[in-house]
């Protein structure tokens, strides 16, 4: 038998590598990469729609094309978070006969109002709910309201921060896995390819030009 570690020895002695920070993702979600395409902005369009039909580009939806200077993209589908989703932002850029696709995550805020809503405005229900459960049960419990607001109230809101801050970085990190999963179908569908920022410094970037709505 060799005298060399066996290769589950020779695995666990591998480091795990330590997940991104929130300022990662963040940093992650702000600089999506970009695709180089042969095709126009009108393809590229069509090839997006094929591909929602049949159900690879969840949340696929055209952008109006009155205001192109609107920033509102060429079109938009999910990234979907956990809980909070954001939306995927897809432009079709044309430089000097170079034509890219850029992407941007923006975050929804619709369903973030709901539930920081809901965790608002159940603290009034579960303080009076609690204080009401807790003298019907138990005779000793102090037969005065603000008994229990005085320990229910910082018990239930000081970990709401926390509690936020916990949900919103899970979201960011889900949305940015998703959302690099919708640019791999992406680039398939166009026959594009990533763009290598770092090995064409001299390259204008998207942001520098208005997007392509020529026909």
């Amino acid at each position: 038998m060799s005298d060399g570690p066996n290769q589950p020895d020779a695995l666990a002695d591998k480091p795990t590598p330590a997940p991104p920070s929130d300022s990662q993702i963040r940093e992650l979600l702000e600089s999506l990469p970009e695709v180089r395409t042969p095709h126009d902005h009108a393809e590229c369009l069509a090839r997006a729609e094929r591909l929602s039909k049949r159900g690879k580009l969840p949340g696929f939806a055209k952008s109006p094309a009155a205001d192109p200077k609107a920033r509102k993209g060429l079109f938009t589908c999910s990234a979907f978070g956990a809980p909070f989703d954001f939306r995927l932002v897809v432009d079709h850029w044309q430089i000097e006969g170079t034509r890219t696709l850029s992407f941007r995550a923006e975050p929804l805020k619709k369903l973030p109002a709901v539930y920081a809503a809901v965790l608002a405005f159940t603290v009034w229900p579960g303080v009076v709910f609690t204080d009401s459960l807790l003298n019907t049960w138990f005779g000793w419990y102090p037969n005065a309201w603000w008994f229990t607001w005085a320990w229910y109230i910082p018990l239930t809101l000081l970990p709401l921060p926390w509690v936020w801050r916990s949900i919103t970085r899970k979201s960011r990190a889900a949305a940015l896995v998703h959302a690099y999963e919708q640019i791999e179908r992406l680039t398939a569908a166009v026959d594009g390819e990533y763009v290598d920022r770092d090995a064409e410094p001299g390259q204008a970037k998207p942001g520098d030009t208005e997007p392509d709505s020529s026909e």
